[in-house]
């Protein structure tokens, strides 16, 4: 079931959590799923609860965040819509990414700030836990963010959400249930530049992630391991819980595949054991019902990435990691595992 009482939460005590923000302890992990508000809901419906909801908006139209989105032609990935999570999903958290190209600039100026201190009401207002990942894949060729203009972005929000005093603007009140993300896209950077030329620094991190998807080619597959697990080590070095942010296995590995379990899943879950991922993000939908990601807009192998697709011989399988110790779902131990308690009204 989807709903749940809000007073067994703040019944129960904070459960031992690690020391990052909204980490749970060593050994949990909190199972996301993403990334279209139908097939969400057909996750939930079809194959059970996971712990989070995972979508996402822009600056400075806030589209998805504001209110219920959907692109047209080419754009059109589905429906984005925070809302949809706030009201009908409790005892979970989501997982938004915030796009910015084109924009870092003038975020970095401070012309953005009215929808971040915008943004920051409409977080705070869902009283649940938000994990915000500023500028998303920022080393990702694709994006082409600029290091310096990224970093300074990235800061200028990280300021506002956190109630510091930023240019001529009155600061908000501080938004605490929001953790901040930063996530490298585990693969080739933009202009041959270091990963770690896009990290703003400890101070305004809260956590740190990748992506995971299969490539074609064995070349880009060994580029993107080697990705990762530098990745890993430096999230390690710099003391930050790991996430995998954004995951599916493409039509490389669909669930109808001999393969699909050993070939892609099993891979992805023995590394978040070996890394003690906190969070796993795995993108639950047919990419071929949405244009965006159809062959004739440019994305035609992306596939069908459900899990309970027709057909699946890893459904089984998926239910019963799922249903491991592992595994942080819905339900009302998953705020205290995390250390997350709502403010008071």
């Amino acid at each position: 079931m989807r709903r749940t009482l809000w007073t067994a939460i703040l019944a129960l005590p904070l459960a031992a959590s690690g020391a990052g923000k909204f980490e749970p302890e060593d050994g949990k992990t909190i199972l996301i799923v993403g990334q279209e508000r139908s097939e969400i809901a057909r996750y939930w419906s079809e194959v059970g609860p996971a712990g989070g909801y995972m979508l996402y908006g822009s600056l400075p139209a806030l589209d998805g965040i504001r209110g219920p989105a959907r692109g047209s032609g080419c754009s059109d990935s589905g429906w984005m819509d925070f809302g949809d999570w706030a009201r009908g999903y409790p005892d979970t958290v989501a997982q938004v990414g915030l796009y910015m190209v084109g924009v870092t600039e003038a975020v970095a100026a401070g012309e953005m700030d009215p929808a971040v201190a915008e943004l920051g009401r409409i977080l705070r207002e869902s009283r649940k836990p938000v994990f915000l990942r500023i500028g998303y894949e920022c080393d990702g060729p694709w994006n082409r963010y600029p290091p310096e203009p990224y970093k300074r972005a990235w800061r200028r929000i990280a300021d506002i959400l956190r109630g510091r005093t930023v240019g001529r603007a009155r600061p908000i009140a501080p938004v605490t249930n929001v953790a901040l993300v930063w996530h490298s896209a585990a693969y080739v950077t933009n202009a041959g530049h270091r990963f770690r030329e896009w990290y703003p620094g400890d101070d305004s991190v809260d956590w740190v992630a990748v992506s995971w998807f299969p490539w074609a080619r064995p070349e880009d597959e060994a580029v993107a391991a080697a990705a990762r697990d530098e990745v890993a080590a430096f999230a390690r070095q710099h003391r930050k819980p790991l996430m995998i942010a954004e995951a599916a296995p493409k039509s490389f590995f669909e669930a109808d595949a001999p393969d699909a379990w050993k070939g892609w899943h099993a891979r992805v879950l023995a590394w978040i054991a070996q890394n003690d991922v906190k969070a796993y993000s795995y993108i639950n939908q047919d990419w071929h019902a949405m244009p965006q990601w159809q062959a004739a807009c440019g994305g035609g192998d992306w596939g069908d990435t459900r899990v309970q697709k027709p057909g699946t011989v890893i459904l089984d399988a998926w239910r019963h990691e799922m249903s491991g110790a592992r595994w942080l779902k819905q339900g009302p131990g998953l705020f205290p595992a995390i250390a997350f308690a709502p403010e008071r009204r």
